[in-house]
């Protein structure tokens, strides 16, 4: 953290005072400008061209000392009257030294703002009423650098070598990246988002926890809240690393075991040393120290703390929950600004994953790209994205555990545990170490949680009230023998079961729970009550917490039984109709509209991949940050009959691909094509029903009118006053939308097969497969997984499968659109643009260009 030693000193001034006074005074600090303590800069300085305005207010901001050189011509210009408001708003802010020089007699003194600042020479004696102008300089002089010696001295602070590791320490990251001896917190760090929160502590806005840090003076007391493992403490040190750029004394105080029992300025001056080299508290104003407390929610008497730390204006306090600081004075409380960490959204999880691969020695931006991409399905799938809204908080710690564990650490030889599935038990062994658990006594707490989660499964509760925990105890008791106390089990336990402020018990994630009973029902798998259990579990995957439990089960087994029961179910969704084939003489109907529908066409050469990538991830946060209305219905189970089996059937497929992606290389190649090719099917069976609907007449019909009626009532708003469309237009229009829809129908329906059931680790077996089935569908999806999954597209083979006789208009049509996705999202070079344009049929967007002018 190395930085200029020089301090900045603004000059603020008339120009009808240039003349001697600006002059004279950069003669007498020359001595401190050549021991190299300052750097002056005035108006003068701005060079020809420049943005004269943008100038000054950028020194301005950047100055440590501000000096106003106060005279009738000062205060009776309006720039003048600026730059002093401005100088006192960054006095205020960021505590820099602003210092009146009286050059003149002048009615200072009157003036509200200034009068309260100690002005130069002594007592505010004018320069100008001196005798000898030398000596009020010299008065200057010595008032200015004892000013100067003091900013210098916290200016040229150094911090430990100790404390600059602890500053850049990831903790069990730091040393468990494959291509790189040490990770460091700026070398992978993303500024997640924050809610904050207005005095009454309703929300507010969402912000970034970059633009908090840009603009940190401007909340001299901050309250950041945020979850175990939300990442509060490497927030805690990217803020201390930028008060101290801003030339602020930060002093990080942590003290979770002594729940910061005594005198809070004693800790401030033990920090304070352990923190800093060579450093005297009594030459620091408490303006300039900045105590950040970290897990001050564990303070045993808060109310004393705050009120201690009122002698300092600046404060941060770090908490697990808004709500937690319980203060009966209102007033310490009250002028503090509330943020709460938020979940890492679609696009931050992609910067820290790409910060994370670009950590290697590759350069080839395709293959960047797959390792991104790879590690972004993996991190979705452990943290549950892929089946609903999840069931692990996206933070940086559990991202970042869920790629070192599959990729790092060895799994236990002889367990049926699946590697995704020991992402979870390493998550928990982790807990469980934290808390001091010994090596033999975790088969106990396993066992425990096993049986608590089988518990709450039975009573069908999301949470335990006291008594319902003791009468669990009792039962566990009865059954089980128990060497470890109750409360210190609870401890132990107290990041995986939370007890709440209502007293009530529950795990901490969801995906504990369903960890932990999807063990219970395959360890009892030979028990006919829990056989029943898991059919009725896989006859209603629709609902989430089924899809998740049946998802873990598998995870913990490859029993045969479990595997047989999803097939079953899978092979009678949708069972009245065929597989979609998408051959010529199948979707003839739909091939007779081809025209209506938009033509794909390759982006234009100078769109990167990364922008259109950044777009994307932009349409998944608010996707992501949508109400939870689906979860409530999902609750409730109020669906109709085709949405709840539509939505049991993409859940049983989910689920299917799960499976096959966890059990690449421990279940029979048979068993994968088996369960690859079922899931195939439901999804075309789907695709089969939607055509059975779009092609009739009737059903035609009944859009396209449902589709005019909407559009006229839209023009209708949107366009008051102007001349309306025909009926006879409408319909032509409402044609056009309703054959596009049907189009990205197949599209979707494709992509939704591409991505949950394929995988880099099942290419030559979903090649296989799909070369046996042997349709435009399965072309489709085949090279969709060759194009997601191994970057590989195949022209020539795709050129030639577009040209066979049964290949459907539609079927080439989605496939140029895939091709064109693929192009828009890597990096293609212009020679095979030319053979995709040439070969595939897929025209290039030309941008425009400008007219060439002839200037003479």
């Amino acid at each position: 953290m190395e930085k200029d030693r020089k301090l900045k000193l603004f000059i603020s001034y008339s120009h009808r005072d240039e003349e001697p006074y600006v002059e004279e005074f950069k003669k007498h600090i020359a001595p401190l400008k050549e021991n190299g303590l300052i750097e002056e800069w005035y108006d003068r300085k701005i060079l020809p061209g420049e943005d004269y305005q943008s100038k000054i207010d950028n020194n301005l901001e950047n100055a440590d000392i501000i000096c106003l050189f106060i005279s009738a011509n000062f205060l009776s210009s309006e720039s003048c009257r600026q730059e002093k408001e401005k100088a006192l708003e960054l006095r205020k802010k960021k505590g820099i030294s602003v210092i009146p020089i009286i050059l003149s007699p002048c009615g200072w003194l009157d003036d509200k703002d200034i009068c309260k600042l100690l002005a130069l020479p002594t007592d505010g004696k004018p320069i100008l009423s001196f005798q000898n102008r030398d000596e009020a300089w010299y008065n200057i002089y010595n008032g200015l650098k004892k000013i100067i010696e003091k900013g210098i001295k916290i200016k040229q602070l150094r911090i430990r070598k100790e404390f600059e590791l602890f500053l850049q320490d990831t903790e069990m990251f730091m040393k468990a990246h494959s291509h790189k001896e040490r990770v460091f917190i700026d070398d992978i760090f993303v500024y997640p988002e924050l809610d904050k929160y207005d005095d009454l502590k309703e929300y507010e806005k969402k912000m970034s926890s970059e633009e908090l840090l840009k603009n940190i003076t401007d909340y001299p007391k901050i309250v950041i809240a945020g979850e175990g493992q939300s990442g509060k403490t490497t927030l805690c040190k990217m803020i201390f690393k930028e008060l101290r750029k801003k030339n602020f004394v930060p002093v990080y105080i942590s003290d979770k075991e002594n729940k910061f029992r005594g005198k809070i300025e004693n800790k401030i001056l033990k920090s304070l040393n352990e923190q800093y080299e060579n450093v005297d508290i009594n030459e620091i104003d408490k303006g300039n120290i900045v105590p950040i407390l970290d897990d001050f929610h564990f303070a045993v008497n808060k109310e004393k703390i705050l009120k201690d730390l009122t002698v300092y204006p600046r404060c941060i306090v770090i908490v697990d929950e808004i709500f937690s600081l319980n203060i009966k004075d209102e007033k310490l409380i009250g002028s503090f600004s509330y943020f709460r960490i938020r979940e890492l959204s679609p696009s931050l999880r992609y910067e820290l994953i790409k910060n994370w691969v670009t950590l290697t020695d590759k350069s080839n931006d395709v293959e960047i790209y797959k390792d991104i991409d790879e590690k972004i399905e993996l991190t979705n799938a452990i943290l549950g994205k892929t089946i609903s809204k999840g069931i692990l908080p996206s933070y940086p710690f559990f991202i970042l555990s869920a790629i070192v564990t599959y990729e790092t650490f060895a799994m236990p030889l002889n367990q049926e545990i699946t590697s995704q599935g020991y992402c979870y038990q390493a998550l928990i062994y982790f807990y469980l170490r934290k808390q001091g658990v010994k090596n033999d006594e975790i088969d106990i707490y396993i066992n425990f949680l096993t049986e608590l989660s089988f518990y709450f499964y039975k009573a069908k509760k999301n949470e335990l009230s006291p008594e319902d925990f003791t009468s669990f105890m009792r039962s566990y008791l009865e059954k089980y023998n128990l060497p470890i106390r109750e409360e210190i089990l609870l401890k132990n336990l107290s990041q995986i079961i939370l007890v709440d402020n209502l007293n009530n018990y529950s795990f901490h994630y969801p995906y504990l729970y369903y960890y932990f009973v999807a063990k219970y029902l395959v360890e009892h798998i030979e028990d006919k009550e829990i056989k029943r259990e898991i059919e009725k579990i896989i006859n209603n995957l629709h609902i989430d917490e089924n899809a998740y439990i049946a998802v873990f089960m598998t995870h913990h087994s490859k029993s045969v039984d479990i595997l047989d029961e999803i097939e079953a179910n899978a092979l009678i969704l949708f069972d009245k109709y065929k597989p979609a084939t998408l051959t010529r003489d199948e979707v003839k109907f739909f091939d007779e509209q081809v025209n209506t529908i938009v033509k794909a066409a390759l982006p234009p050469a100078t769109i990167m991949p990364e922008k259109e990538r950044a777009e994307r991830l932009k349409m998944q946060d608010e996707i992501e940050q949508s109400p939870k209305d689906m979860e409530e219905k999902e609750k409730s189970e109020e669906y109709d009959p085709l949405e709840k089996e539509l939505r049991r059937a993409i859940r049983t497929v989910e689920v299917m691909g799960c499976i096959i992606k966890n059990r690449a290389g421990s279940l029979e190649k048979t068993k994968i094509e088996e369960i690859f090719n079922e899931g195939v099917n439901v999804y075309l069976r789907i695709l089969s029903g939607f055509f059975n609907y779009i092609k009739s007449e009737d059903g035609q019909k009944s859009v396209i009118d449902f589709l005019s009626k909407r559009l006229e009532k839209i023009i209708k708003e949107r366009e008051e006053g102007k001349r309306k469309l025909s009926e006879e237009k409408l319909k032509e229009i409402s044609r056009i939308i309703f054959w596009n829809i049907n189009f990205f129908v197949v599209y979707g329906v494709i992509q939704k097969i591409i991505h949950s059931l394929g995988s880099n680790k099942l290419i030559e077996i979903i090649k296989k497969s799909c070369d046996e089935i042997n349709t435009p569908a399965s072309f489709l999806v085949k090279h969709g997984i060759l194009m997601w999954y191994n970057k590989n597209l195949q022209i020539d083979e795709l050129a030639n499968g577009i040209n066979k006789k049964d290949f459907s208009e539609i079927a080439k049509r989605t496939l140029q659109l895939m091709v064109v996705n693929h192009c828009v999202l890597h990096p293609i070079n212009y020679r095979d643009r030319q053979r995709i344009e040439a070969k595939l049929g897929i025209p290039a967007v030309k941008l425009p260009r400008l007219a060439k002018k002839n200037y003479k």
